[in-house]
């Protein structure tokens, strides 16, 4: 029986750096000769989904847990051949192709970790710390750049929606990480340590 392929996870509230943070990591393990394979937790958002009235999107509820947890089991035993894909804009659901071999995961979202935690055997849980006004700024210049949502919106949506969120399902994820990350740097040689690759 082949061993299980390494999953990592990258948790923490909304604009706290994850992608960029995940594409350091995987830059740094290409680095090492590994060929690690990211999945977004982004990518699980339900299609169908009626947004919460205190939440909106920023809830647990909001993340199709089976086909995450799914996809992820398909990728730890080395069986996944794609991964789901969501649209922000059009809100539409499909799959992603893997091209080529693997050899460990690295998984980044806000939402999705909370209903693996207590099941899933994550080989790292890694919790990243930004501070609320640089979050703000980061997020209002994504969504709007790229997810084409007006100023109005974004803003409205981060005090009604996303903070709310993040009090409610994401903070409490940093209990549960075996490393809280501040500074990126750092935390990239800290992740490699902590599953012996650094």
């Amino acid at each position: 029986m082949e061993p299980a392929i390494p999953v990592l996870c990258i948790c923490g509230p909304s604009a706290a750096g994850k992608t960029t943070f995940a594409a350091a990591l995987v830059d740094h393990f290409r680095g090492r000769g590994r060929s690690p394979l990211t999945v977004a937790c982004d990518d699980y958002y339900r299609s169908d989904w009626t947004p919460h009235p205190l939440f909106g999107y920023d809830t647990v509820e909001a993340i199709d847990t089976d086909a995450l947890r799914s996809d992820l089991e398909a990728a730890r035993s080395g069986r996944a051949a794609s991964l789901r894909l969501y649209d922000m804009r059009s809100r539409t659901v499909g799959r992603r192709v893997i091209d080529g071999a693997y050899d460990l995961v690295v998984l980044e979202g806000s939402y999705g970790p909370q209903d693996l935690i207590q099941g899933f055997p994550f080989d790292g849980l890694i919790y990243l710390e930004e501070s609320l006004p640089v979050r703000l700024v980061r997020r209002l210049s994504r969504d709007v750049r790229h997810r084409h949502r007006s100023p109005r919106y974004v803003i409205r949506q981060m005090l009604r929606e996303m903070l709310p969120g993040e009090l409610r399902f994401i903070r409490p994820l940093r209990e549960h990480a075996d490393l809280v990350v501040r500074d990126p740097q750092h935390g990239i040689t800290a992740v490699g340590r902590l599953i012996g690759d650094s």
